[in-house]
């Protein structure tokens, strides 16, 4: 993710990577919206729900001692409306592989990447101007490498933080007050489906299930959160739809040997009652059990997992992201968006540093890990939070979790707030501290919106676009962008367009003549011409109904929840709005003279 940003925006970077081939097991699997977001901004959309995952319905918290996945839950959490600020489904479940696999075709097109595989670093060293990473190649010859900066994104156990930063004094810290840390056992199965044919003597097929709706049965499509207190669990689907792959992962209690409960006799005896019913559900005698030559098994082994992060990123002109810099519990699926959001942010600053020397690099990188600290802390303490609803023992507060959870559903309202998960906390929006790169007085430091966009004067719902996409394009020069959003009619927007026009101040980072412009719709004229050269670069918003007739939506549930004024409304109806590479606003106004204040402020912020 790193070096694909880093190459669209035109720095020339080299990975060093230790496998030889793609790892073929599948390790995480979840993102969230900014997840798919940031996917989707290095042009791999048609990829998302096809060939790398699918959208999850739901997430269902499941309360008691038993092994029923059908029980009703005392919490259910809605992933699949678009009722954030990205346009998107809160979740999906993707398979690692397929993703990354993704991010290297990216990689393998640019000009700007060089991906050489089968490596092992060795050695880092740094000079005032430059670092050197000591490799072993394939050839198992050493090679040496000199780059302007070095990005360990090597995992909780890599060479960079373990063998070279934290001898220099940085420290891996536990998150906030939570000590948590617990050994999980992680199973992966692949499921075929039993037949008539090949499985005659299965007794569903006497009621006319078909093989299709025994899979539903016994690998319901929702994510679920097994909370029960002799052995907490998690367990879904994940990965594209036609690949059938289920994910099982249950707590290893003190006592236990995890090694030993990774065993395939440990596993037949937690996993197996899950998928085995009893027969008085369907009127047998008995008990129904899933065949067992239907599941192959893909991995199954165990983890530590705590939540943990360091207290700095960055030393000298060596940087961390990722794993390397912090891990999470299982619960949030939070780990590679994480990653993800630490790699993007990072981009665009070392894009910055490499086209400006002298600049002060480490006071830049040091406000990168700040910034994101913060956002991090949201996650983990949200991670930790859904871990204590799973790991709850204590009787008492199991009774309280429940009833109250019921009692508040009963209130729509509630039940809705309850529902929407973390988007009840609202878009992602940083506090300002000094070297913060956006202007907190001026609207900068939240996320901005995506909705869907149409050109002006363009009616055909094929041409419906994320406006992410028309906003940041490969044509573009700029490492910011200005985004400009007309509260009104045509004339408001030609207002607009002159009072930019005028504008005098240059800034080597934007280049005001790539400025999007945006028209709700509701303003546009229902007869608009094309080709209108006035109108280049000039869209209006999109309804759900357009966007669910394009091939976007494709693989997509149904819109629910669609804000087609987000922009405006996040923004706070602001004219002007200079967006940075994240996503995140640097500075929102209304007039061109607080624009003009703004562009000399970033240009002030990143010359030497």
């Amino acid at each position: 993710m790193l070096s694909a940003y880093l190459s669209r925006a035109k720095v020339h970077n080299v990975i060093l990577e230790r496998e030889k081939e793609v790892t073929t097991d599948p390790r995480g699997i979840s993102l969230d919206e900014d997840g798919i977001r940031l996917v989707q901004g290095l042009g791999l959309y048609q990829h998302i729900f096809t060939d790398i995952g699918t959208y999850v319905t739901n997430l269902r918290f499941v309360s008691g001692v038993h092994h029923n996945l059908a029980k009703e839950p005392f919490m259910r959490i809605d992933t699949s409306s678009t009722g954030g600020y990205t346009g998107h489904v809160a979740i999906m479940s993707h398979k690692q592989p397929e993703l990354e696999k993704s991010l290297r075709r990216n990689i393998d097109t640019s000009s700007f990447a060089s991906l050489r595989s089968g490596c092992t670093l060795v050695a880092i060293r740094e000079t005032e101007d430059w670092t050197y990473a000591t490799y072993v190649g394939k050839d198992e010859s050493k090679k040496e490498i000199r780059a302007k900066f070095l990005v360990g994104a090597d995992g909780k156990t890599g060479f960079v933080r373990k063998n070279y930063l934290e001898p220099k004094g940085i420290r891996l810290l536990w998150a906030e007050s939570t000590k948590y840390q617990e050994t999980w056992v992680a199973l992966n199965w692949k499921i075929t489906l039993p037949t008539p044919k090949t499985h005659p003597a299965f007794p569903l097929w006497r009621l006319a299930y078909t093989p299709e709706q025994v899979y539903d049965l016994f690998f319901p499509p929702e994510f679920r959160f097994l909370c029960n207190p002799g052995r907490p669990a998690v367990c879904g689907r994940f990965g594209p739809a036609s690949d059938m792959l289920w994910r099982f992962e249950f707590v290893v209690a003190r006592d236990e040997d995890a090694t030993e409960m990774a065993r395939p006799e440990k596993i037949d005896e937690i996993v197996i009652p899950y998928l085995t019913h009893p027969g008085s559900r369907y009127g047998f005698s008995g008990s129904v059990r899933f065949p067992s030559d239907c599941i192959e098994v893909l991995r199954c082994r165990p983890f530590k997992f705590s939540a943990r992060s360091c207290d700095r990123w960055a030393l000298g002109r060596t940087t961390i992201c990722g794993d390397a810099a912090h891990v999470f519990p299982p619960f949030g699926g939070q780990g590679i968006v994480s990653g993800f959001r630490d790699a993007v942010a990072l981009s665009w600053r070392l894009a910055i540093l490499c086209r400006t020397p002298g600049l002060n690099y480490e006071q830049v990188l040091e406000a990168w890990y700040l910034e994101r600290k913060q956002q991090l802390e949201a996650s983990l303490a949200s991670t930790v939070k859904n871990g204590s609803r799973v790991n709850s023992k204590n009787p008492i507060t199991i009774l309280i979790r429940d009833w109250s959870l019921w009692l508040l559903q009963m209130i729509p309202p509630v039940r809705r707030w309850i529902e929407s998960g973390p988007r009840a906390n609202g878009r992602t929006r940083y506090k300002h501290s000094t070297g913060l790169p956006f202007l907190p007085d001026r609207g900068g430091g939240v996320m901005f919106s995506q909705t869907y966009c149409l050109p002006l004067g363009i009616e055909h719902s094929s041409r419906v676009a994320f406006t992410d996409d028309v906003v940041f394009t490969d044509q573009k020069q700029g490492l910011f962008q200005l985004v400009v959003l007309a509260s009104g009619d045509l004339n408001e927007l030609r207002r607009l367009k002159a009072e930019l026009g005028s504008l005098r101040t240059i800034c080597p980072w934007l280049d005001t003549d790539e400025a999007t412009f945006f028209m709700q719709r509701r303003f546009v004229p229902a007869h608009l011409a094309t080709g209108d050269a006035k109108l280049s670069n000039t869209y209006r918003t999109a309804t759900a109904e357009e966007f669910e007739r394009s091939p976007l939506c494709i693989g997509r549930p149904k819109v629910r929840d669609y804000k087609e004024s987000d922009m405006w409304e996040g923004t706070k109806h602001k004219a002007f709005v200079i967006l940075r590479p994240d996503r995140f606003v640097f500075a929102a106004v209304d007039t061109s003279e607080d624009l003009e204040a703004a562009l000399a402020h970033l240009t002030s912020l990143f010359t030497k």
